[in-house]
């Protein structure tokens, strides 16, 4: 195949997913491209400048919402005419694609997300069992028929116009449709106790709620959401890898409290069964908390984290590279 001729689908779900695939902009935009996912303020903003389609949301548990996406994908599809596809997940934006990129005869390429240490995702072990190969960002030899690139992820180039306030705290919800009062109520009991003195900033996402404590907005764009870590004294969020990344890579303290199913926070037992979080505690970078009095304990003791993290996507470029062109020779 002519290297001129390789047109990339972008398929990939809001969120983490979105902010993984975002950052090997130095792979794909050597090459025509287009993007597929989901219609949310994340994707709107990031993706204004960019051709893109959107699709419904799906979830595997309810299964009619995958066939729901059908006719837009062919569409899409039918229209773009891909060479390749390549994602970061989640299922619910490129499972479709994937069968259409199958019978399409369509290379896809599929990377599964940093928030997964030992465990895969519910789409990689999917595709596991049908041997397509899958690409992962930790070294870990628990992980068996799955090739290691490194962390797609690459350094912030922050100006010096951006600096560090800490004029408040930061709390973060994600985007996921399912309720998440049981972070905010913690928070605002710490602040009534008058553990936390600073200004309280929720971006509480499709969780309503109101306070007289708390600072609540829905979403906001990128570029608003780094200011708002970068002048945080530290961040309290869920077990989010786009999240947790983001007070990485700009040296940000914070702390993790975890969906749970039981409360009706994610959908289905296999949701969110991220390790990410589990691994960063492990190396010092996060505590993780599950109500209101551990929370408590680790505002008291935040100052013992560690901050930054060395983030290099060379060997993530260069494998993709390497895959794609190869194949072109």
């Amino acid at each position: 195949m002519n290297k001129n001729k390789i047109k990339f689908a972008l398929i990939c779900a809001p969120g983490g997913h979105f902010e993984q695939l975002e950052n090997l902009s130095e792979f794909y935009d050597n090459y025509q491209h287009f993007w597929i996912t989901m219609k949310h303020p994340q994707t709107e903003y990031g993706l204004k400048n960019e051709r893109k389609y959107y699709i419904n949301n799906a979830h595997f548990k309810k299964p009619w919402t995958y066939f729901l996406q059908v006719p837009t994908a062919i569409k899409i599809f039918w229209k773009e005419k891909p060479s390749h596809a390549l994602s970061t997940g989640s299922g619910r934006a490129c499972f479709i694609p994937f069968i259409l990129a199958k019978l399409f005869n369509i290379k896809f390429i599929y990377i599964d997300s940093f928030s997964r240490v030992n465990n895969p995702t519910f789409f990689a072990a999917f595709l596991n069992k049908l041997r397509h190969p899958i690409f992962v960002q930790w070294d870990n030899h628990l992980r068996k028929n799955v090739t290691y690139i490194g962390p797609v992820f690459k350094e912030y180039a922050l100006n010096n116009e951006r600096k560090s306030y800490e004029s408040h705290v930061l709390v973060t919800l994600g985007s996921r449709l399912e309720l998440f009062e049981r972070l905010i109520k913690s928070v605002e009991l710490l602040v009534e106790r008058g553990l936390i003195t600073n200004k309280v900033k929720v971006q509480a996402g499709y969780t309503k709620y109101k306070s007289d404590y708390l600072d609540i907005f829905d979403f906001c764009s990128v570029d608003e959401l780094d200011n708002l870590i970068i002048n945080a004294k530290y961040i309290i969020t869920q077990e989010s890898a786009g999240i947790a990344t983001k007070c990485l890579k700009l040296k940000k303290r914070f702390l993790v409290m975890p969906r749970d199913y039981v409360f009706g926070e994610v959908p289905s037992k296999s949701d969110m069964k991220e390790d990410l979080y589990i691994k960063l505690e492990e190396l010092g970078y996060t505590k993780a908390v599950h109500n209101a009095d551990e929370l408590e304990i680790a505002i008291r003791n935040i100052s013992q984290l560690k901050t930054g993290y060395k983030f290099d996507n060379s060997l993530a470029i260069s494998k993709l590279t390497e895959l794609v062109e190869n194949v072109c020779k």
